[in-house]
């Protein structure tokens, strides 16, 4: 069976479960009651297919395959009814359908990053979250991306402004609570490191690789000033610590942090610190392992200009959080039906390919709905 038509199945098996949609439908003695063409489930799958597509796999091909080829107005109040939470979960269990096979060196390898993007500007969503100055209201979306296999694993979505610190510890707590223990390597530019996340990530036994700066801590800007380029430090706990980084004193502080230096791009030094061994990942693995991170740049190019991520059929909250993983949905399905393509190819080559695998000029025209 093709990983499409598997992926598919999964989302049709998934909305028509009866526990699921007791779960998020809003008002279960009202809503869905009655037998119309377009129920919970048709709801959501009209959704998803009415999410702006890439001019090379348009909604209506995901639509069609779906089964749920249904107008814009029509479900324009349906939707309304349903918990954004659904479409969460929905991401969440499909991501795990879609082929996850490539690994490096018998590692997962999970990129971390942000987005940032504008809402609708409607006089709530305005009022609410556009910062002093901004002409537009803002939202901040953090996504876990498995960069060997092109897939979205996890996201969180926050509207307004958000510390990418706090909610890499979020993103880390939900994942690992939920994923099954494989081996794995979480990856992070320098806009999340902090001792909160490192101390986060020990105690979730997870491995990291992470670039940072020569101010981060004390102990990597004193590496920073020697000579040596692959070395351990001692991390320990303070009270001062404690009180600028939110860290607790559970013993969880007092570590050991390998700082690297390496030359990205043939730029100047750059620090990567790592809980990885040395024997099992020397340096040049680290800096392969860290230059693989740009898959997820990548990923979100195509997000943005193929697949029109920001383009919301909504003007409500609801709605959006609905849009935003319906595109992640979509995204994951693109996977899927392309990947026997991108597997012939190198790396590098795969993300290239998908980054500019036909992107139109503009997206669609997009009429957000009043509701």
């Amino acid at each position: 069976m093709k990983a499409e038509t598997r992926y598919l199945r999964e989302i049709k098996k998934i909305v028509s479960e009866e526990d699921f949609q007791a779960r998020y439908t809003r008002n279960r003695e009202v809503d869905f009651t009655r037998d119309r063409k377009l129920g919970f489930a048709g709801t959501m799958l009209a959704v998803i297919g009415n999410c702006r597509g890439p001019a090379y796999l348009e909604a209506e091909r995901f639509s069609e395959a779906a089964g749920c080829t249904v107008s814009d107005t029509a479900i324009r109040k349906a939707r309304a009814k349903i918990d954004p939470e659904a479409f969460y979960e929905l991401f969440q269990r499909t991501a795990a359908v879609v082929p996850q096979d490539k690994k490096y060196h018998g590692y997962q390898l999970i990129a971390v990053d942000g987005m940032k993007g504008e809402l609708p500007k409607t006089p709530e969503l305005t009022g609410k979250y556009c910062r002093s100055g901004a002409q537009s209201p803002l939202f901040h979306a953090i996504a876990a991306y498995d960069v060997m296999n092109d897939v979205y694993l996890d996201a969180l979505f926050h509207f307004g402004c958000a510390s990418e610190h706090e909610y890499g510890v979020k993103l880390i707590d939900r994942f690992t609570e939920r994923s099954k223990k494989v081996p794995r390597i979480w990856i992070f530019d320098r806009g999340f490191p902090a001792l909160r996340l490192i101390q986060r990530l020990n105690q979730r036994k997870e491995n990291y690789v992470m670039r940072v700066s020569s101010s981060f801590l004390k102990e990597v800007n004193e590496f920073t000033k020697g000579k040596a380029v692959d070395k351990e430090v001692q991390i320990c706990y303070t009270e001062r610590r404690a009180a600028t980084s939110r860290v607790t004193s559970d013993g969880e502080l007092n570590f050991q942090l390998r700082c690297v230096r390496v030359k990205l791009d043939g730029q100047k030094d750059e620090i990567l610190v790592t809980n990885l061994s040395r024997k099992e990942f020397p340096k040049r693995y680290l800096k392969e392992i860290y230059g693989l991170r740009w898959g997820i740049e990548t990923a979100y190019n195509f997000l943005k200009n193929a697949v029109f991520v920001e383009e919301f059929t909504s003007r409500k909250e609801y709605g959006i959080l609905q849009d935003f993983y319906s595109t992640l949905i979509a995204d994951n399905f693109i996977t899927c039906a392309c990947g026997s393509i991108w597997a012939d190819m190198p790396l590098k080559k795969a993300q290239i390919a998908r980054t500019e695998a036909q992107v139109p000029d503009k997206p669609p025209k997009c009429v957000p709905h009043t509701l």
